[in-house]
């Protein structure tokens, strides 16, 4: 897997990665509006930039582990311990979304 640096510029997408951030934090009162929210800000964070496989395959695996997230949250509570190594890796996928849109925007 390839790690890439997080690349930070203040834009509006720092306000689409910034709610982004709180969603994966935050215990949702609805798992379900926190899902389609978070498909909003990414497809909103992908707009401006040219499509790319690697760029699909990071926000594939950020909604996937982020809909897991919603998943245990729903089932075992908000609670549960092994919420805070799903944020990490929300958060990890996260990164690279946002570093493969800042630099192919």
């Amino acid at each position: 897997m390839n790690m890439i640096a997080t690349i930070r510029s203040t834009d509006a997408g720092d306000d689409v990665f910034g709610r982004l951030h709180v969603l994966i934090s935050s215990r949702p009162a609805s798992p379900d509006a926190a899902r389609i929210e978070t498909r909003q800000l990414v497809s909103m964070a992908m707009a401006d930039t040219w499509q790319a496989d690697n760029l699909w395959g990071a926000a594939d695996a950020f909604q996937a582990h982020f809909d897991f997230m919603m998943q245990t949250i729903e089932i075992n509570g908000a609670g549960d311990p092994n919420l805070a190594t799903l944020r990490t890796k929300c958060r990890f996928y996260l990164d690279q979304v946002e570093a493969l849109c800042r630099s192919m925007s």
